[in-house]
């Protein structure tokens, strides 16, 4: 719980400065808009922020993925009482579906980015692998005792290791792209604020 928490208050922590950046860029840009000078350094906060909230829905699905496996353990420890293990089961049910919202809208976010294709598609497939391992170690073994639980977890021993280390692996190669594009958006500003006074005139008042 405590490298999750850490996890997204890193990842809130990033994107909070990078949308800092973005906003002091919209404020400085704002009198600047019409000028054609100007016009690379709004495309480049807009490709800023995409790769900005798609790194925010990777990590995202980092702790919800992490937290099912923990629901997972919980759902074992403690399904023999028929309560806890209704409660738990929706709990690690819930979580299922929450990761796959997050990786339908991280594979959408990426194909715009057109960034990290053949990762969502191991994300995708390891995600099918798992639930299904977890849905055969239950119908094999059952809760009903402390041996039987054992008995399942150890079927799926390891099995969520490659997502773990795809998630971790996207979030970096991501976290690479943001400080990219932050770095084109700066160069991008000092181009369009060291034009001629007379190219951000408006054309209109021009003689």
């Amino acid at each position: 719980m405590r490298a999750n928490r850490a996890l997204r208050l890193a990842g809130m922590a990033r994107a909070a400065r990078l949308c800092a950046g973005v906003l002091l860029t919209l404020v400085v840009l704002s009198p600047l808009a019409a000028s054609a000078s100007c016009a690379g350094a709004l495309g480049a906060t807009d490709r800023l922020q995409a790769a900005v909230d798609a790194e925010s829905t990777a990590r995202d699905a980092l702790v919800i993925i992490r937290r099912n496996a923990q629901d997972w353990k919980n759902l074992l420890l403690r399904g023999r009482d028929a309560n806890e293990r209704q409660t738990m089961q929706t709990r690690f049910d819930d979580q299922a579906r929450r990761y796959a919202a997050r990786l339908a809208q991280l594979q959408t976010q990426l194909a715009a980015l057109r960034l990290e294709p053949g990762r969502i598609d191991t994300l995708h497939q390891e995600r099918a692998r798992l639930f299904e391992r977890y849905r055969l170690a239950l119908e094999r073994h059952g809760v009903a005792s402390l041996e039987a639980a054992v008995s399942a977890d150890r079927e799926v021993q390891g099995a969520d290791v490659l997502t773990f280390r795809t998630l971790e692996q996207l979030i970096e190669a991501l976290a690479t792209q943001s400080g990219l594009r932050f770095q084109d958006l700066r160069a991008a500003i000092a181009h369009c604020t060291s034009s001629p006074t007379t190219d951000r005139q408006d054309p209109a008042r021009q003689p």
